[in-house]
């Protein structure tokens, strides 16, 4: 008798370590070491320090490579390497700090490559890119799970600062470890270590060394060393401001096209979009894709054609009265451009409460991903607003949630929403659909306790012990920072190509005998993509397509 088969998870989990750790082939080992040099090391040496700028990359020929957690950690092993196989994860693309320790267990002799080197590798070589790039992607979500991060945060459930900032590190796709100070009954000798009291939380140790206390994200994104690579100071050919799909779009194919690419993002890449917690009427994915997956793919491919992503950079203020343009940024220093693509978004419209923002990340949340979902298992949540976001997030959390309230002003969602959601909704029994209704007041201390809402067809008011409310409703276009540059709809949404008008065009005085191209603004040069255009069209698909179609045009403008 034959061996029975080995179980499928066994199979999975030993294609996936294959993945995550391949051993190239003699021919594919030369190719790369046609990109760099040979270089020789001895038993004990330390190729990376966990904590330095990662840009080197290494393939083994001979000998052996060990990957460590850093001092200060339990010093496990995370990976040896033996002949064949390469070190490296998404953060070496970045030119971003290391995560862990690399080491030589065995003397022998290794392949070097530069970061420089390495991207001219995966954009020239599509196996190898293949390879390297799935490898790198495997490696970071591995680390992800693991909590194998430079950073630690101490929290709370009941924190809005925590909230945050796990949603800044989980949608950056940045490791971390996180000890709940509700829970962990040891916390108190941590605390005690880093002399910081529960008062402080919530608070982040940095790389081992830092402690900060309810960071904001610029300080997060300072200290975890996400824009050291970055020269600022640089005139880029095209600046795009905001990585959600119409901004990676645009740095993807401007990048891969020679151009120098510089994203500005204001807290992490996706958008709205990345928010959401599963798109299922996007083109190639028959079985949907999450928001954060669809916007991790892209910002690997954006590192990947050289193209450079600026994390927690807020662009404050465009300098549009001469050339090249500058946008000045949170930090004050200005970013020259010869051309901009504005993607900078819109946010999803306050509720009217006075007290709102009371309870705004403490009960009040504007994304329902993963992280947001954990806070309210088995519990009744509200859901706020009749669009695609609102009914995405409505069917998400009733997955994990007693009773999910779908609160909508009009009557109904045949306007608003794609059939295929109406229909899920329909047939999910724990979403519960409320015409015709509005919330009027929220209630509690320390945090969301009760929901009042008014049913504005019957002039009924019901409050509900509710401490989860979802807010998904309108749209408020990112643009306070271009006023005075650029010409606006009543709604205050950029207006680009053939909706400019005469009076429009005369206003800003537009100095070329040409008329603005497809999407580009009353700036000759700058353009405006995606949901902060005005009539733009709410679909992920359309955004992508907009961030390619601009790239077109950047192209013809540098020419003039």
């Amino acid at each position: 008798m034959s061996d029975p088969d080995p179980p499928i998870q066994l199979m999975s989990m030993a294609s996936a370590a294959e993945r995550m750790f391949p051993t190239l082939k003699p021919e594919q080992i030369e190719r790369i070491a046609g990109h760099g040099r040979i270089y020789p090391v001895q038993d004990g040496d330390v190729l990376v320090e966990a904590g330095a700028q990662n840009t080197r990359f290494f393939v083994v020929r001979t000998g052996r490579l060990e990957i460590v957690r850093p001092p200060g950690t339990d010093k496990q092993l995370v990976a040896s390497l033996g002949p064949g196989q390469f070190t490296g994860e998404t953060s070496m693309l970045a030119g971003r700090r290391a995560m862990v320790q690399i080491q030589v267990r065995e003397a022998g002799e290794l392949i070097q490559l530069e970061r420089e080197q390495l991207l001219g590798l995966v954009q020239t070589d599509s196996e190898l890119s293949e390879i390297i790039m799935r490898a790198f992607i495997l490696r970071r979500v591995e680390l992800i799970a693991r909590g194998y991060g430079d950073a630690v945060l101490l929290g709370s459930t009941h924190s809005p600062g925590t909230l945050r900032i796990k949603e800044f590190l989980t949608r950056n796709n940045h490791p971390y470890s996180y000890i709940d100070l509700d829970r962990d009954s040891g916390v108190q000798a941590l605390l005690d270590r880093f002399h910081v009291s529960v008062h402080d939380v919530p608070v982040v140790i940095c790389r081992g060394e830092l402690v900060l206390r309810n960071p904001s994200n610029e300080q997060l994104a300072e200290c975890l060393g996400f824009n050291e690579a970055i020269n600022q100071t640089q005139l880029r050919d095209v600046v795009i401001i905001g990585a959600g799909p119409a901004g990676l779009a645009a740095a993807v194919y401007g990048a891969s096209e020679g151009l120098d690419v510089l994203v500005l993002e204001s807290n992490a890449p996706g958008g709205q979009a990345g928010a959401s917690s599963k798109i299922e009427n996007y083109l190639g994915f028959p079985t949907g894709i999450s928001g954060q997956d669809l916007a991790g793919r892209a910002y690997s491919q954006v590192h990947k054609f050289g193209a450079q992503v600026m994390i927690a950079k807020t662009a404050t203020r465009l300098s549009c009265d001469r050339k090249p343009y500058t946008i000045d940024t949170n930090d004050g220093r200005p970013i020259p451009a010869r051309s901009i693509i504005i993607a900078s978004g819109a946010r999803y419209r306050r509720l009217s409460i006075d007290n709102l923002p009371q309870f705004e990340g403490n009960g009040v949340y504007y994304g329902a991903t993963f992280v947001e979902s954990q806070l309210c298992v088995g519990e009744e949540v509200v859901v706020v607003g009749g669009g695609n976001s609102a009914g995405q997030a409505a069917v998400f959390l009733a997955q994990t949630t007693k009773r999910v309230y779908l609160l909508v002003r009009s009557g109904g969602l045949v306007e608003s929403m794609s059939r295929y959601l109406i229909r899920r909704i329909e047939e999910t029994p724990s979403v519960v659909l409320l015409p015709y209704t509005e919330i009027t007041a929220l209630e509690g201390a320390d945090r969301l306790e009760r929901v009042r809402w008014r049913n504005s067809k019957i002039g009924n008011i019901e409050t509900h012990e509710i401490r989860h409310v979802f807010v998904m409703t309108g749209a408020i276009p990112n643009t306070r920072w271009l006023y005075g540059c650029v010409a606006f709809d009543a709604r205050g949404f950029i207006k680009t190509g053939a909706d400019l008008s005469h009076d429009d065009l005369a206003a800003a005085h537009w100095p070329l005998a040409r008329a603005p191209h497809l999407l580009e603004t009353t700036l000759p040069g700058v353009f405006a993509v995606g949901d902060v255009r005005s009539g733009n069209i709410k679909r992920v698909a359309s955004a992508v397509g907009e961030g390619s179609i601009a790239i077109s045009f950047v192209h013809q403008v540098l020419r003039e």
